[in-house]
């Protein structure tokens, strides 16, 4: 099932399809921007404007499955049509540097059940 990325209001994303969640974007990464990094590889970009109350996002990495964005006037909505083990949102600067970089409060995980895999 797919999952969408919406904006819930200014500080925070809604995810919807295999999993239902509220991400809260943290007052850093409000201001500077942030990046969602998606299990399949995706890599996007998010900039909040607090004066046009929207939330927007780039994509910066393609992953395995299909992306698209649609704009709203709230923001964009973001969806991924591949399966999703884990998300992560990361604020500022800091969501590109190499593992151990990032404070672990500018950093939110996401895990979602694990399913049973088989080898065939």
């Amino acid at each position: 099932m797919p999952i969408t990325i919406q904006p819930a209001d200014a500080a925070r994303l809604q995810l919807s399809g295999d999993a239902e969640t509220v991400i809260t974007v943290s007052s850093r990464a409000l201001r500077e921007g942030f990046v969602v990094a998606v299990s399949d590889g995706t890599l996007l970009r998010g900039h909040s404007d607090p004066k046009l109350r929207e939330c927007n996002f780039v994509v910066s990495v393609e992953g395995s499955g299909s992306i698209s964005i649609v704009r709203g006037s709230g923001g964009d909505t973001v969806r991924l049509s591949t399966q999703i083990d884990w998300i992560v949102v990361t604020a500022g600067d800091h969501a590109l540097r190499p593992a151990g970089a990032c404070d672990d409060d500018l950093q939110q995980e996401f895990r979602f059940a694990d399913k049973e895999r088989k080898a065939a």
